[in-house]
């Protein structure tokens, strides 16, 4: 009676209530666990669409935070000018989305022992990042990825900046994206993806 009393006082009676339950879909999405709705950004590393690469500025944003998130999951405090990791992971991301290719993390970690490029800047790749360094970096991801912890996020829906906003159906959804379980870490490389992509939506 107090709860409903409170409502009313704020003009929020039982039928208003009704009608905006009815009027729009609610959903509790979890990345990285399945307490809620699982979601995924993993698979958001998928090449942008051929309008975003036109947009050379953007291209270079999305794939340096792409970068620093995944960097900032393996616990890297990696500068964008300095780190080796970062601009390789940079330079990965640039080749294979400039030629169409989605990447996962299998993928990833393959083409930092073997990149598909030969030079980084002015230097042969050997000499900017010899392949027993890439190696260790390779081995950090493959960790991660096979650690026990890490499965949550490969499982739930594809993160899809429409489909939090509607349903299949067009119906209006209210989506809440609850972090408060993951660390430090894995909080910072879901919401630079999370970021990534509604900018990506928006243009």
């Amino acid at each position: 009676k107090k709860w409903q009393a409170g409502l009313e006082d704020w003009d929020q009676d039982r039928d208003r209530i009704k009608k905006f339950r009815d009027a729009v879909d609610i959903c509790i999405f979890t990345p990285g666990s399945n307490a809620g709705i699982p979601l995924t950004v993993l698979k958001s590393f998928a090449a942008p669409a051929p309008e975003i690469q036109q947009d050379s500025e953007f291209l270079r944003e999305r794939i340096a935070g792409a970068a620093s998130g995944l960097l900032t999951l393996l616990g890297m405090d990696a500068d964008p000018l300095t780190s080796r990791e970062h601009i390789l992971l940079c330079n990965i991301f640039e080749t294979k989305w400039r030629d169409g290719h989605d990447l996962d993390l299998p993928e990833l970690i393959r083409c930092i022992q073997s990149p598909p490029l030969e030079k980084i800047g002015v230097f042969d790749l050997e000499s900017f990042f010899p392949a027993s360094e890439r190696m260790k970096l390779a081995m950090s991801l493959n960790n991660l990825l096979a650690s026990p912890a890490f499965a949550g996020w490969l499982e739930g829906q594809a993160l899809d900046i429409g489909h939090l906003l509607y349903t299949a159906q067009g119906k209006p959804r209210l989506s809440i994206i609850s972090i408060a379980h993951l660390s430090d870490s894995e909080r910072m490389f879901f919401v630079t993806i999370l970021l990534n992509e509604l900018v990506s939506w928006m243009r």
